[in-house]
């Protein structure tokens, strides 16, 4: 799931949608505890402590693989709402120019976040968010830069125990 966002109910719960494909479930977690699954883009929560702020929710695809979040190749972005926005534009500057990724047209949510597609390692990306008002006009931009640097895959080396002279290790 790319983008959420989160309103505040009359009953002080927190309303949480995105887009979502018929079929597809979503794990909804807090502070590492699974919370639920649900097959709709929708999730209302009603944990207790979260009067001004939504709860830090991770929502996330039930049938992606763990494995893979374990060094995240995109970055979130979260960000509340300006008051007088009719939406937010996301924006990234690549090949020499600002290139739009979403547009969020959703007033009075309150809360947003957006998750970037998979980002090129040991290399620098920029982001924006503008707010637009009720003719898409946009407004000051918030700039978020990032340098995606992880763990480097082990080098290539080969181990052989060879009974008479012990153990060699061979690096490529």
């Amino acid at each position: 799931m790319e983008a959420w966002t989160a309103a505040k109910q009359d009953d002080s719960s927190w309303l949480f949608t995105w887009d979502y494909v018929s079929g597809e479930s979503f794990e909804v977690w807090l502070d590492g505890n699974l919370l639920t699954t649900v097959s709709d883009g929708e999730y209302t929560c009603s944990e207790d402590g979260y009067d001004d702020a939504p709860p830090p929710l991770e929502i996330v695809d039930a049938t992606l693989d763990a494995e893979s979040e374990l060094y995240p190749p995109y970055v979130i972005l979260q960000w509340r709402e300006v008051t007088g926005a009719y939406g937010y534009q996301v924006d990234e500057y690549s090949g020499g120019s600002w290139l739009k990724l979403r547009v969020f047209t959703t007033a009075s949510a309150g809360y947003y976040w957006y998750k970037s597609d998979p980002l090129d390692d040991d290399e620098t990306h920029i982001f924006r968010v503008r707010a637009l008002d009720l003719n898409g006009n946009a407004g000051t931009a918030v700039q978020f830069t990032y340098q995606m640097a992880r763990n480097p895959a082990p080098p290539d080396v080969t181990i052989t125990l060879d009974g008479s002279n012990g153990i060699s290790v061979e690096a490529a």
